[in-house]
């Protein structure tokens, strides 16, 4: 009997766990595909605008990623997509 509870209580473990992971992809990807939309996306932990002399720049921090919309004159790139460690480009 004991075993059996032991095997039910590894199995909702794994079960809570792989629905965290699948919840999480789902929450990126709806992101990711927003954001090469160039729209704002749903799962922001923080945002933050900052303006510069030449335009502004967007910034979103979601689980475990961040994005940013360069709306600026001496940066080519328009937006960035990225885990969570890509920095802000200044040039």
């Amino acid at each position: 009997m004991k075993e059996k509870i032991r095997a039910n209580k590894s199995d909702i473990i794994k079960i809570v766990i792989l629905s965290i992971v699948i919840i999480w992809i789902f929450c990126f990807f709806i992101d990711y595909f927003r954001a090469r939309q160039s729209k704002k996306p749903l799962f922001c932990i923080t945002q933050n605008t900052k303006t510069y002399d030449d335009g502004t720049v967007y910034s979103c921090t979601g689980m475990g990623y961040k994005m940013y919309k360069y709306e600026r004159a001496s940066i080519p790139t328009k937006l960035e997509f990225g885990p969570f460690f890509i920095k802000e480009r200044t040039k």
